[in-house]
């Protein structure tokens, strides 16, 4: 085994700590070619020497470490290429940087399950996302409503009805809409249709009527692609019906709303609605 190559063991160190650890994973996952060559190049570097720092430290001051160690160097010293002419202090030296390199990949791959046991996911993923994929993480997460505006001015509010991949940057986002309408010239929200009501109707009978499937509220599902929203914004009915009073006027609102009982999920993808209240 050629010594250089051994070094690649503390480089995959380097990549396993940078791909498990969650502050460091969603990122890592979304890189390519150099910029991960090099993200886990440093980690690497930084493990292998912590790696030499406790090996010296434990040679120092453990008589028991340094018998385990010079066993572990006999084992370990047929497995290197032979070099002529290398001195047997030489070759020793070559092992002891074969077992450093073994201890900083022990190091990484040890340490980014450790730390996962400290670090939140939601924080983690939060932290290593752009802000308008952490606003759609947080509003999926928590059942809340988004209000998103179009580069054509149509403003939709709903819900997220499709789990977003953290890898990913969404290329569209999926919407069971609530509300929609539109800005005026003054950049005001002007909502116009109340979709929930149109869903309670149906729920009471009126979709059976018209012949509509079982899953009928899957037909209003909403892909909207991403780089058509100008702005996202988490939707509150109270904060809008304080600045706009008279917006029952303009839309037609069921008896009470309430977002967090818009749609149920038995199982990810698959949503039911039922009339709040």
């Amino acid at each position: 085994m050629d010594l250089a190559a051994v070094f690649l063991l503390s480089l995959l160190g380097g990549y396993c700590f940078a791909y498990v650890w969650r502050v460091t994973a969603f990122t890592t996952k979304r890189l390519e070619g150099h910029h991960l060559y090099f993200r886990a190049a440093l980690w690497g570097t930084m493990f292998f020497a912590i790696a030499l720092a406790l090996r010296l430290m434990l040679i120092g001051n453990s008589p028991q470490y340094q018998n385990f160690e010079l066993a572990l160097v006999d084992y370990l010293r047929p497995a290197l290429k032979g070099e002529p002419g290398l001195t047997v202090t030489a070759q020793t030296r070559r092992v002891e940087w074969v077992v450093t390199t073994i201890y900083s990949l022990l190091l990484g791959t040890v340490s980014s399950a450790l730390l996962n046991q400290v670090t939140p996911r939601r924080w983690a993923l939060k932290r290593s996302v752009s802000p308008f994929y952490s606003l759609l993480l947080e509003a999926q997460q928590e059942g809340n409503p988004v209000s998103l505006t179009l580069n054509t001015g149509k403003v939709y509010i709903g819900l997220l009805v499709e789990t977003l991949d953290p890898i990913r940057e969404p290329v569209a986002v999926t919407l069971l809409p609530l509300f929609s309408g539109n800005r005026d010239a003054e950049g005001r929200v002007i909502l116009t249709t109340d979709y929930e009501s149109l869903y309670l109707s149906f729920s009471r009978g009126r979709g059976a009527q018209l012949g509509l499937p079982a899953d009928w509220l899957s037909q209003f599902d909403l892909a909207i692609r991403a780089d058509d929203i100008v702005t996202a914004t988490p939707f509150s009915p109270a904060i809008y019906a304080e600045f706009n009073p008279d917006w029952n006027r303009r839309v037609a609102l069921p008896p009470t709303f309430s977002h967090r009982s818009a749609r149920t999920s038995d199982s990810p993808g698959r949503h039911s609605w039922r009339p709040a209240g």
